[in-house]
């Protein structure tokens, strides 16, 4: 019997399937290569919520390090600790909107940290209050954190730097200690996160997702969606004409990726349009992992609101029988609550 050799076109089923094998551990490690926001690694999990570094994030970290070795006073040491209290801050920012979003019924599962912040991939209920709630869960946690940090440098003996010019970043160079640096960094990263989320009303960032919230309430989502957008594109321009002027790349970085998701956002609402279908890309995605999630999510609300809906049952028999007098304080705000439920869906 002649030996058969393959075809140098056509690799042997056994090459193959370590070409697939390989490929696949380095997809567990690295992310999808077609999708640059996965190239990254994991870091672990807390409370089942999956934590991963972007390439980028590491590559960001050590070029701040290399290029702090010029300066006088903020050399590689001071920025290593910059940067360590930076992914900490974000984390933790993020943490905030995935425990939200879990407390309104949603899923929660991954935070990505890359070099122009954090993102956490939150998929809450479909309403306006619960995506409200999931947005201000991470604000809500600088806010927490503010306090604490505030006392501290109090205590510390350094009240004149609670308050400070973030365009002048002079009181820095007052702290003779390693650990007043790390403490005043805590606090200014703190605050400088919670302002610039919070105030620059630019879509994704939390002050634009907050005003889409709120008018989705009133308009609908794919106006409020319209709205926002549109105010984040004309924001996001503003802001990347100030990062220009302050030299400042990594502001311009986050202005440039906000008018993009904001452009990006408006063409996929557009779609059907363009298309001239009534599939709504905006409401829909196909992908398993999705219709998987909102499968979990549906029969979370269905269990929820069967148990509410036992609940209330069991107290309007208990008025029946004795009369509103005789419901505890627990069963009333359940009446409430039910009452304002039914005012809401009418």
């Amino acid at each position: 019997m002649t030996p058969t050799r393959s075809h140098p076109e056509f690799p042997d089923s056994d090459s193959a399937d370590r070409g697939r094998g390989f490929r696949a551990m380095m997809a567990r490690i690295f992310g999808d290569a077609e999708h640059p926001l996965s190239w990254s690694i994991p870091a672990g999990s807390i409370a089942g919520i999956r934590i991963r570094i972007h390439i980028l994030f590491m590559v960001y970290a050590v070029a701040q390090m290399l290029w702090s070795i010029n300066k006088d006073f903020f050399g590689p040491g001071y920025t290593a600790i910059a940067m360590a209290v930076l992914f900490t801050i974000v984390l933790l920012h993020e943490f905030g909107h995935c425990l939200a979003c879990r407390m309104v019924g949603g899923d929660a599962d991954e935070i990505l940290m890359w070099p122009l912040g954090g993102l956490a991939s939150c998929h809450p209920p479909n309403n306006w209050r619960a995506h409200l709630v999931t947005t201000v869960g991470g604000p809500a946690v600088n806010v927490a954190i503010l306090p604490i940090t505030s006392l501290a440098l109090w205590a510390a003996g350094r009240p004149q730097t609670i308050l400070f010019n973030p365009f002048n970043l002079g009181v820095f160079y007052e702290l003779n200690s390693w650990w007043l640096v790390t403490l005043w960094l805590l606090h200014a990263v703190n605050l400088l996160i919670l302002a610039f989320n919070v105030l620059l009303p630019i879509f994704p960032l939390d002050g634009g997702r907050i005003m889409q919230a709120l008018l989705w309430r009133s308009v609908g989502r794919r106006q409020s969606m319209e709205t926002s957008t549109f105010v984040g594109l004309i924001a996001a321009g503003v802001l990347a004409v100030f990062a220009l002027v302050a030299d400042t790349v990594l502001v311009l970085g986050v202005a440039l990726f906000c008018a993009l998701v904001c452009w990006s956002e408006r063409q996929r609402m557009r779609a059907p349009e363009v298309l001239g279908s009534d599939f709504d890309l905006f409401d829909e995605d196909m992908d398993d992992q999705t219709r998987e999630r909102e499968a979990r999510q549906s029969a979370r609300r269905h269990k929820r609101d069967a148990e509410e809906q036992q609940e209330l049952d069991r107290v309007l028999a208990k008025i029946a029988n004795s009369g509103m007098d005789s419901l505890t304080g627990r069963e009333k705000r359940t009446l409430r609550r039910a009452t304002s439920k039914k005012r809401q869906d009418g």
